[in-house]
Parts: C-alpha cells; structure tokens; sequence
C-alpha cells in the first residue's frame, strides 16, 4: 500500500487538493450501504510523488474531498482506495497509475503517480476516527480536543524533519569537500606565464 495525499498542482498544499470522494447511496446505485465515488476532476488533482504507487501498491490511502449526502464539501478526509487486483495485479476499473521515472538520487523508490475516474468504494472505506458518514450520508464529526486533531500530523511532521536533518549533513559534507579541495587547488597562472 501507499499514502497518496501530494497533488501534482498542490505539493503538500492539504487544503488546496482537489480529488474528491462524493457519497453515493445504496437508493442511487451505490453498493448496500452507500458507496464513495473518487474522482480525479483536473490534470492538477492527480496524485503524485508517493512511494509505490507506479508499480506495487495494490490499495493507496487517498486523502481527498469528503462530498457527503446533502452535496456539502466536509474538507480533508482519508479513503482506503484499491488501486490493482489482489488476483492479477492489473489495474481496477477507472484507476491510471505510472512511474514518474528518473529522479535526482533515490531510484530504488517505486515513485508514481494516480488519477482516478469513477473509482466507487465502499462507504467503510472511509476513516472514521474523527468523524462518520452513515448510510444516508449524513456527516457527523466526533468531539474531539484540539491537541487531539493535531496529533495526527506529527507522523508527517518527523517525516519532513528528518528529511532536512538529512539534507543539512549532506550539506555538510559537500562544504566540507568543497572548502579542502579549494585549499589544496592550483589555479591561474605561474610566475612565467604558463598555466598550471
């Protein structure tokens, strides 16, 4: 699996994504129990940098737009999308995924891409830690502290600053290249004319 949450036109711009996961009920042909229709609406909205997603993953955590039963954009929320099947790893109905190629060190990562096209999944597929749908879309979102909504970022929070403590050492390293080799340089001219 992998988390898909960065948008090719928003980074980890959260509040600017736009994939959307729309509330169909059982009465409109959704599955029994209501179902979640994901879409891909614009070339800006398709995921894209998450690990595993070109070629692995067989399900992605995709974070996009609740639009619950009454049409109403309840934000940010967290789906369980299955991407390939379990059987024949071949793409599901409506999902095109890729490798993004090449990159600038780490290629051993499976880095791709995802759009999604009419993608239903089931109404449990969605995480209802910190707020619910029921089967007739009706949102509802738990009472919960403060402190407690914002916990949840601090797994992305470590991410991004062992990320920058690992660029500043390398950053390091390269000074530290760079200053011994620039001492030891021979460069210009020579006393008679000739260039070393």
């Amino acid at each position: 699996g992998c988390y898909a949450q960065t948008e090719l036109g928003h980074g980890s711009n959260v509040r600017a994504l736009e994939t959307t996961a729309t509330f169909l009920p059982e009465a409109k042909g959704g599955q029994p129990g209501g179902s979640w229709v994901i879409n891909s609406p614009t070339i800006t909205s398709a995921k894209f940098w998450p690990g595993t997603l070109g070629r692995t993953a067989n399900h992605a955590m995709v974070i996009a737009r609740l639009i619950d039963g009454d049409g109403v954009d309840r934000g940010i929320h967290n789906f369980l999308v299955p991407l390939r099947s379990m059987d024949s790893h071949k793409l599901l109905p409506g999902v095109k995924t890729g490798d993004i190629g090449p990159k600038i060190g780490y290629n051993n990562m499976d880095n791709g891409f995802a759009r999604f096209e009419n993608v239903v999944i089931p109404r449990r597929n969605m995480a209802m830690r910190f707020s619910t749908v029921d089967e007739n879309g009706k949102y509802q979102k738990k009472s919960i502290s403060d402190a407690t909504s914002k916990i949840s970022y601090i797994t992305m929070m470590q991410v991004r600053a062992y990320i920058i403590n690992e660029a500043g050492k390398h950053l390091a390293m390269a000074c530290t290249i760079s200053l011994r080799y620039s001492a030891i340089r021979k460069q210009g001219f020579s006393e008679d004319g000739k260039s070393e």
